[in-house]
């Protein structure tokens, strides 16, 4: 590759360029103004732009593509060429699914109308994009991902806007990496019965269970049953698990889609390469969830996609899940990237972000492990609010001045060459998350939007368990054994990184320590990856429960064999430790280097050659003084925010502000 991925951002010809960009919608602006929307871009920092090139902007009748000769917004051409000239990088987002607030999201409305295209409800109906008013300005039917209709149109598409691309690839040109579609996962329909029953995905399903299965006698094995071929396996349309043996086949579903989604990207980035965009990174971005239908691990596993990242959007009273997320991918992801990082908001969305709410949300997922950024949007556009560039090309300095100083910052400490200290991580049981999706009783898309309770769509199934799935397969809920091991690290100031059980051995075996979500079952794969990490050294931290089934609840004594009860045993050269939720206050933990008498103030400790940064932040709604105990004498220096802070021998005093973060130099 001319352009390669590292794990702190892009190196072009042997040169780290970090990948911190803005989003720019060439076709959403007046032509005459690019060149002074991209002169401003430049004065705030950035050195890199991003950008969607929407399908139905430029396909405006079946064959017949506007690149600039009708309306010259258009001249995507010109639009690269103008960013060469300026010495800017670019990433694209090609599609086909765009969203961006665009009618149909993006797609020619003659593509979505073809019956041929269109995704299928469990009840066999049209599968419609969502509840009247979520997308304005209306519902539209939703491609099937496995239609080969859709992707014959795609390579059309494709035909027509990859040449073009081709001409700007770096070094040479602007192009530095490209996106393979957007947000890939049912147009957010993910509840497992909602789609896709389209004749394409029922095929693609079979053949999937061909792959797995490789013969009709293990299928009936499995699945109790008595088909002839696999053509005669049906999916299932609703939760109907009365018996541990009706399991396999819905959860088998369950993995479908995942599979149906990495299956669609993968072909999409193949069809890209196919017609010449080559040497350079493709990547993919996932739009908030973190278990299945969506498995990052198993995406960043395929040869055809580099890497992936998460988008967010955060308002400040969700900085603990701002917070989770960047620790999700910072323990998941080889380059961790937010490729639509909320600069402002779409215009129907109940709370714009104020330019302290930037402040404090970007800095806090910077100082978590983020190493790549894209902020979207950093020009004002139809249907969005709150960006620092308006679309006339002048600043709305309340924002501007922000990006100035971070940008300036970043210069003098580049975060994504920093590390911080988190000796801990804590793994979610996706085998737990995929039975959970399976106990539903949700059959129709976008049910969930009315903001009903979701236990009003969750079965019990009596599976004779000794844990409550629906209870423990949750990354949010304070209660269960998850939640109580994250507050646990929370109040000992010890920081941690997120992951799933899907976690490749190399990655896992960083971290010296590590939390182990489990129940009654997991599979017997990925208990023995565990068990490998424990003899390698490893301290392997179990709860609520030790599994002694594999994921179709059949006998796996993997893990089990070790302990019969709560306990300590040693293995090779590591720990393996069962810990009930009582039990996690005992589990001895390394001290942190520093340690902080308020539990509302997150303190993270960052380190490059040379160099370590103390950051403090309040995700409080008032001003806390927070003081610091620490081993010997300490200088610390004002890097960023209101410095505030009384010094004493083994200890200082912070004043940090609500909503804000502090960072320091430590001498």
């Amino acid at each position: 590759m001319t352009v390669m991925l590292t794990t702190t951002g892009l190196e072009i010809n042997g040169r780290h360029v970090p990948v911190y960009s803005g989003t720019i919608h060439y076709w959403r602006l007046e032509r005459d103004l690019w060149p002074l929307i991209l002169d401003r871009a430049k004065e705030l920092g950035f050195n890199m732009i991003e950008t969607y090139i929407p399908w139905s902007i430029h396909e405006i009748e079946p064959g017949l593509f506007d690149w600039g000769q009708i309306d010259p917004r258009k001249n995507v051409d010109a639009f690269m060429r103008l960013c060469e000239a300026k010495g800017l990088w670019l990433l694209v987002r090609p599609g086909p699914l765009i969203n961006a607030e665009l009618t149909d999201f993006g797609f020619p409305e003659w593509v979505l109308l073809d019956p041929d295209v269109q995704a299928r409800t469990s009840v066999g109906g049209i599968h419609f994009d969502a509840m009247a008013g979520l997308h304005p300005p209306h519902q539209f039917p939703v491609p099937s991902y496995a239609s080969e209709k859709f992707f014959f149109e795609t390579g059309k598409w494709f035909d027509a806007i990859c040449p073009i691309m081709a001409r700007h690839l770096a070094p040479q040109g602007c192009l530095v990496a490209v996106q393979s579609d957007n947000e890939t996962c049912y147009l957010f329909h993910d509840q497992p019965y909602a789609t896709d029953y389209s004749a394409a995905s029922i095929k693609l399903y079979r053949h999937y269970l061909g792959q797995k299965y490789t013969s009709i006698e293990t299928l009936n094995a499995a699945y109790c049953t008595e088909h002839d071929t696999f053509d005669q396996a049906e999916p299932p349309r609703v939760c109907e698990v009365h018996s541990r043996s009706d399991l396999p086949r819905h959860v088998d579903w369950i993995v479908y889609k995942e599979y149906q989604i990495r299956y669609a990207i993968v072909r999409f980035a193949q069809m890209l390469k196919a017609r010449g965009i080559v040497g350079i990174p493709i990547f993919h971005d996932v739009a908030y969830q973190m278990s299945t239908p969506l498995d990052i691990s198993a995406m960043e596993a395929e040869p055809d996609i580099d890497w992936v990242g998460m988008n967010l959007y955060r308002n400040r009273e969700d900085y603990w899940g701002a917070v989770q997320r960047m620790r999700y991918l910072v323990g998941t992801t080889r380059l961790p990237f937010v490729p639509e990082f909320g600069n402002g908001l779409w215009s129907h969305h109940q709370a714009t972000f104020t330019p302290d709410e930037e402040e404090f949300i970007t800095l806090s997922a910077l100082l978590h492990g983020l190493k790549a950024i894209n902020f979207y949007m950093l020009v004002e556009r139809d249907r969005w609010q709150g960006c620092p560039i308006t679309r006339h090309g002048t600043y709305r300095p309340e924002y501007a001045q922000f990006y100035q100083r971070l940008s300036a910052f970043l210069q003098q400490h580049p975060l994504e060459q920093y590390e911080r200290d988190r000796p801990v991580l804590v793994l979610f049981n996706f085998d737990l998350f995929r039975q959970a999706a399976a106990a539903t009783m949700l059959p129709y898309p976008h049910v969930d939007l009315l903001n009903l309770p979701h236990e009003l769509f969750q079965t019990d199934l009596d599976l004779g368990l000794k844990h409550d799935v629906h209870f423990e397969a949750s990354y949010t809920n304070p209660e269960n054994w998850l939640g109580k091991v994250m507050s646990d690290l929370a109040v000992r100031h010890v920081d941690y990184d997120l992951s799933d059980t899907h976690i490749d051995a190399a990655r896992l075996a960083r971290y010296p320590i590590v939390y182990l979500q489990a129940t009654d079952f997991m599979s017997s794969q990925d208990q023995t990856k565990l068990v490998d990490y424990v003899k390698q050294g490893g301290r392997l931290i179990v709860g609520p429960g030790l599994p002694y089934l594999d994921a179709a609840l059949k006998p796996a004594s993997v893990l089990s064999q070790y302990l019969k009860q709560p306990g300590t045993v040693s293995i090779g050269n590591g720990q393996l430790i069962w810990a009930p939720t009582e039990a996690l206050a005992c589990v001895p933990l390394p001290q942190p280097e520093y340690q902080c008498d308020q539990p509302q103030v997150d303190v993270t400790v960052l380190r490059r050659t040379g160099t370590t940064l103390l950051a403090l932040a309040n995700s409080s709604a008032v001003d806390l003084d927070s003081t610091l105990t620490f081993s010997g004498v300490r200088t610390f220096r004002s890097a960023w925010g209101a410095a505030q802070m009384k010094s004493g021998e083994g200890h200082s005093i912070f004043t940090v502000l609500a909503y804000s973060v502090q960072i320091w130099e430590v001498g």
